[in-house]
């Protein structure tokens, strides 16, 4: 953003005369969809559709949330303070950090907030999760956490899950991986999903379909079972042109089983590691 544009947006934000303590400046809040806002924590119970924006029981709760600026006297954003700030690398936070950078470039007088962005927060096989937001400035930090928990009484997915094991034996091999399918000679849409290769073909590959790939999907991205095209084909969440759920022959997948890989790729798509 120009100099100009970004002194505009200060203005809007309430900066008044003068210089307040350095520890007090542009100091933010993170909103959340509905309305909630937070300073520190925020808190979530899987499913819920206060906070979690799919309301599904799936170990993930998916936050909205935007970053909101403050507008008083004493710890509202100059220029140089909206030029400064990042949010610092980690998963799960790439979304509030693009809407960060956008806001930064074109944000106008009167924006108070950056337009929202998911924050997915696995419980990765325990009773809750939580993923930790740093925003790093010119006039010190603040950190931010998103904490998931289980609902009472939900039992803990299994331990010692593996992708060998429980996805590519117990799912791929008997539904997917067939001779018609996404088997070794087949591999329709270019996608292999046999023993071996699988893995290679899934996690960080840029989806083939059309529409998808002008989206930017991959079909597995680590740490983002919401943007992870695999899971959207499986549980028929596609957008024009993102062509017909999966599998094709049989009917959809069972709820566990789709869940099963869901917690996979939220748990980072690991090869060999336990999830």
């Amino acid at each position: 953003m120009r100099a100009s544009g970004l002194l505009a947006v200060a203005l809007a934000l309430g900066v008044l005369a003068g210089a307040p303590p350095a520890s007090a400046r542009c100091r933010l809040k993170v909103q959340l969809a509905g309305g909630s806002s937070f300073t520190r924590q925020a808190r979530c119970v899987d499913g819920d559709p206060a906070c979690d924006s799919d309301s599904k029981l799936d170990t993930t709760c998916d936050f909205q949330a935007s970053l909101c600026f403050s507008t008083d006297g004493v710890t509202a954003c100059d220029q140089g303070d909206l030029g400064g700030m990042s949010i610092a690398s980690a998963p799960g936070l790439g979304g509030l950090s693009n809407v960060l950078e956008q806001f930064k470039a074109t944000a106008t007088p009167g924006t108070l907030c950056t337009a929202a962005a998911t924050v997915a927060v696995p419980t990765n096989g325990k009773k809750k999760g939580q993923v930790v937001m740093k925003v790093l400035a010119a006039h010190g930090g603040q950190r931010f956490a998103f904490v998931c928990q289980l609902p009472k009484g939900k039992k803990k997915p299994p331990k010692g899950a593996t992708f060998a094991k429980d996805i590519q034996k117990k799912i791929f091999d008997s539904t997917c991986a067939t001779a018609f399918c996404h088997g070794t000679g087949a591999a329709s849409g270019g996608l292999d999903l046999s023993d071996g290769a699988a893995y290679a073909n899934l996690v960080g590959v840029l989806a083939t379909n059309e529409a998808a790939k002008a989206a930017n999907l991959q079909r597995v991205l680590p740490n983002d079972p919401a943007d992870s095209f695999l899971l959207l084909k499986l549980e028929g969440t596609l957008a024009a042109g993102e062509g017909v759920p999966m599998p094709l022959v049989g009917g959809p997948l069972p709820a566990s089983a789709i869940d099963t890989i869901r917690r996979w790729i939220a748990a980072g798509a690991p090869e060999t590691a336990p999830f």
